[in-house]
């Protein structure tokens, strides 16, 4: 009787490294497989994002540009294509915040100054404080459109880290 729970628990023994080292054999291979799928479906969703993050970056340096300026109707044709290209990417992915960063573009289109105020302002066809206004304006949803597209690139990057 001796013997035998001896030789039992050799038996025991020998199976018992081999199994605990192909369980965790298993467990880890699954883990980095898991890992690669999801790198790769990052990767993926990040290549998709990567023309709409550009984009939006192109916006930024055009809202900077317009920031230091009155700007009048005849300043905002490639900010008209932007909000375009913006509009087309808000359609592809309608989960994204694209919506507010267009709002306030829209806002900002709608302030601005008429093309011939210089003149209009020393004929005194159009009050100064109507022209500061719209100025104002102009600054509110320059400062909104540019926090909305800080907003969505976060989201980007969330998605995409």
């Amino acid at each position: 009787m001796l013997g035998s729970d001896a030789t039992q628990d050799t038996f025991t023994s020998s199976w018992t490294w081999p199994a605990v080292i192909s369980l965790a054999t298993l467990a880890v291979t699954t883990y980095f497989s898991i890992d690669q799928v999801r790198k790769s479906q990052r990767t993926k969703q990040a290549k998709r994002f990567q023309a709409d993050y550009e984009l939006l970056n192109e916006t930024i340096v055009i809202l900077d540009k317009l920031a230091g300026t009155a700007a009048q109707k005849a300043d905002l044709t490639i900010l008209s294509e932007l909000l375009s290209r913006i509009k087309q990417a808000e359609r592809r992915f309608p989960d994204l915040p694209l919506g507010t960063v267009v709002a306030h573009m829209d806002a900002y289109r709608k302030t601005t100054l008429p093309d011939d105020f210089r003149r209009k302002l020393s004929a005194k066809r159009i009050p100064l404080d109507d022209l500061l206004d719209l100025s104002r304006q102009q600054g509110a949803a320059i400062t909104g459109a540019l926090a909305a597209i800080a907003t969505v690139q976060s989201e980007i990057d969330r998605r995409t880290s």
